[in-house]
Parts: C-alpha cells; sequence; structure tokens
C-alpha cells in the first residue's frame, strides 16, 4: 500500500519532489540516489515510512553479516562489452522477442519492475513502433554496458571483494 501511494505520487508530481522529501528524511541517502531514479527514490521513502528509520540505516555496513569470500572477476572493458554484445545477439536468436511479445499479452507492460528490465524495455518499445528492432538490439547492448559500468563502480568501492583478472594466467583449473 506505502509503495503503491508513493508511485502515484511519483506520477503526479515527478520525481523531483519526492527526491527533496527523501533529503529531509535522510539527506545521506537522497545524496546517493539520482532525483531523476523515480524507482530508486520510492524504495527509500517506503522503507523510511514502514521501518521509521533512514534508508541508510538500513543498508548493509562493512562488517559482514555471515563469513564469505568475495570475489570479483576483472574482465578488460574491450572483453566485456565484446562479451556483452554477442550475449545480446544470443539472447536474441534464442526467441527474447517472441518471449517478451507473449509476455506483453500476460500484461508485462503493467508491472513497473519486469517491464524495465534490461531487453524487455527496449522490445517492448520496438513492439510499440517507436524504434525497429535492430535499433532496439543496439540499445539493449547500449544499457547493459552502462549497467556493466554502474556495477563495476560499486563493487570497486567495497573492500571486502577480492578481484581476480580474468586472463589466462590469473585462471587456475579446478580438480574434477
Amino acid at each position: 500500500e506505502v509503495r503503491a501511494r508513493l508511485e502515484q505520487e511519483l506520477a503526479e508530481r515527478g520525481s523531483g519532489f519526492l527526491h527533496h522529501r527523501l533529503a529531509a528524511a535522510d539527506p545521506d541517502a537522497a545524496r546517493s540516489i539520482l532525483a531523476s531514479n523515480g524507482r530508486r527514490i520510492v524504495r527509500a521513502l517506503e522503507v523510511i515510512e514502514i521501518t521509521g528509520k533512514p534508508f541508510t540505516a538500513n543498508l548493509p555496513g562493512e562488517k559482514p553479516v555471515y563469513e564469505a569470500v568475495q570475489i570479483g572477476v576483472d574482465v578488460d572493458r574491450p572483453e566485456l562489452d565484446e562479451r556483452i554484445a554477442v550475449r545480446v545477439d544470443r539472447m536474441w536468436e534464442a526467441g527474447l522477442v517472441d518471449e517478451v511479445r507473449a509476455l506483453e499479452a500476460a500484461g508485462l507492460r503493467e508491472g513497473l519492475t519486469a517491464s524495465r528490465a534490461l531487453g524487455y524495455q527496449q522490445i517492448l518499445a520496438a513492439l510499440a513502433g517507436e524504434c525497429t528492432e535492430e535499433e532496439a538490439r543496439a540499445e539493449t547492448v547500449r544499457a547493459t554496458k552502462r549497467f556493466a559500468r554502474r556495477q563495476d563502480s560499486w563493487f570497486r568501492r567495497d573492500p571486502r571483494v577480492r578481484w581476480l583478472g580474468a586472463g589466462h594466467r590469473d585462471r587456475e583449473e579446478l580438480p574434477h
């Protein structure tokens, strides 16, 4: 109910309005969430309203809850970009357009999260005639590259992550 009310307010008043409210309730969260990111602003305000605590108080700290080894695989950007393009091509070849078409018929556009997923969002735009299927594919590659860069910068800030290179010399064969 809280989320539905905040999403309605987002639709009516915009993300800037809600971002000002977030800044008053939790300045640290407001500094870390872009004023244009309505979905994350709604989520932060929802957590604040439900818990009565700042959103940042509910985020994981640097002290681990469980003992774990966290490993990041460091792939050179050109190789990662090529892997992303190949992966998107394979998704298209495996029938992603037909999958989205079927999900659209089942109400995908009404969903606030799934309809914005990488690939789904771009194909929905093509199905609506806003772009060609090839433009949707190219935009899926671009958006996925942007997402990978954001993930990389997020995890690079975490001192618990041990980074291993993806190059041949850094890989070790595991026993069978």
